[in-house]
């Protein structure tokens, strides 16, 4: 792929199944995913706890952190002497993963401060697109998943995740769609430029699945 720009989904379960071909990659793999739920859920926490925090906040937060849990957890399923936190050498390119999250998020704020200079808005605003902008990645990743792990007689099924996941979307999109009146090509650029912040990741992730 070289420094590539663009990551054809086609080439997502190549990659996927060359993990999950060894046990090792595969449970640092799951553990790469939790770790990004986990992000996920620490900043919706960090950045929405306010007197204003809604029953959808609350339980979205919760849920990414359950899901952080759920692949910590399936990780054991692979290697039951998994144990490990979520340091670099316990990660499938740790780093790589963690600089995609927060260039998504520098992305969206920039975007989101040069029109809605009102803090409130902006935060909130901002949480609803990065969230569901690495959700829509998010649902491509995990649905090529799930059918290679069904595909390899996996225990490991991500049917009620997805529906979840889902459900996240279905709200934050009512939400965009009320506060934002160009949300419809505010989410399609953002989407655009992702792909190429994506690429790169699923770059480093791609030369893993070859070790």
């Amino acid at each position: 792929m070289g420094q590539a720009t663009e990551t054809k989904n086609d080439s997502i379960p190549q990659v996927l199944q060359a993990i999950i071909s060894n046990e090792t990659n595969h449970a640092l793999w799951l553990n790469t995913l939790s770790l990004l739920e986990h992000i996920g859920s620490r900043k919706i926490l960090l950045t929405q706890s306010s007197e204003d925090t809604s029953e959808m906040i609350l339980r979205h937060a919760t849920e990414e952190a359950r899901h952080a849990l759920f692949f910590k957890k399936a990780a054991r399923t692979i290697q039951p002497e998994f144990r490990s936190g979520y340091q670099n050498s316990s990660l499938v390119r740790g780093t790589a993963a963690r600089i995609y999250f927060a260039k998504l998020d520098t992305l969206v704020r920039r975007n989101l401060r040069k029109v809605f200079p009102e803090e409130k808005t902006f935060t909130y605003l901002a949480y609803l697109y990065t969230t569901t902008v690495i959700e829509k990645r998010a649902m491509v990743i995990y649905t090529a998943y799930d059918e290679i792990l069904n595909q390899n007689g996996s225990p490991i099924r991500l049917t009620n995740l997805i529906l979840e996941e889902e459900g996240h979307l279905s709200e934050m999109s009512a939400e965009m769609f009320r506060l934002d009146p160009n949300a419809s090509e505010r989410l399609a650029q953002l989407e655009e430029e992702e792909a190429k912040i994506f690429a790169r990741f699923w770059h480093q992730i791609s030369e893993f699945s070859l070790n």
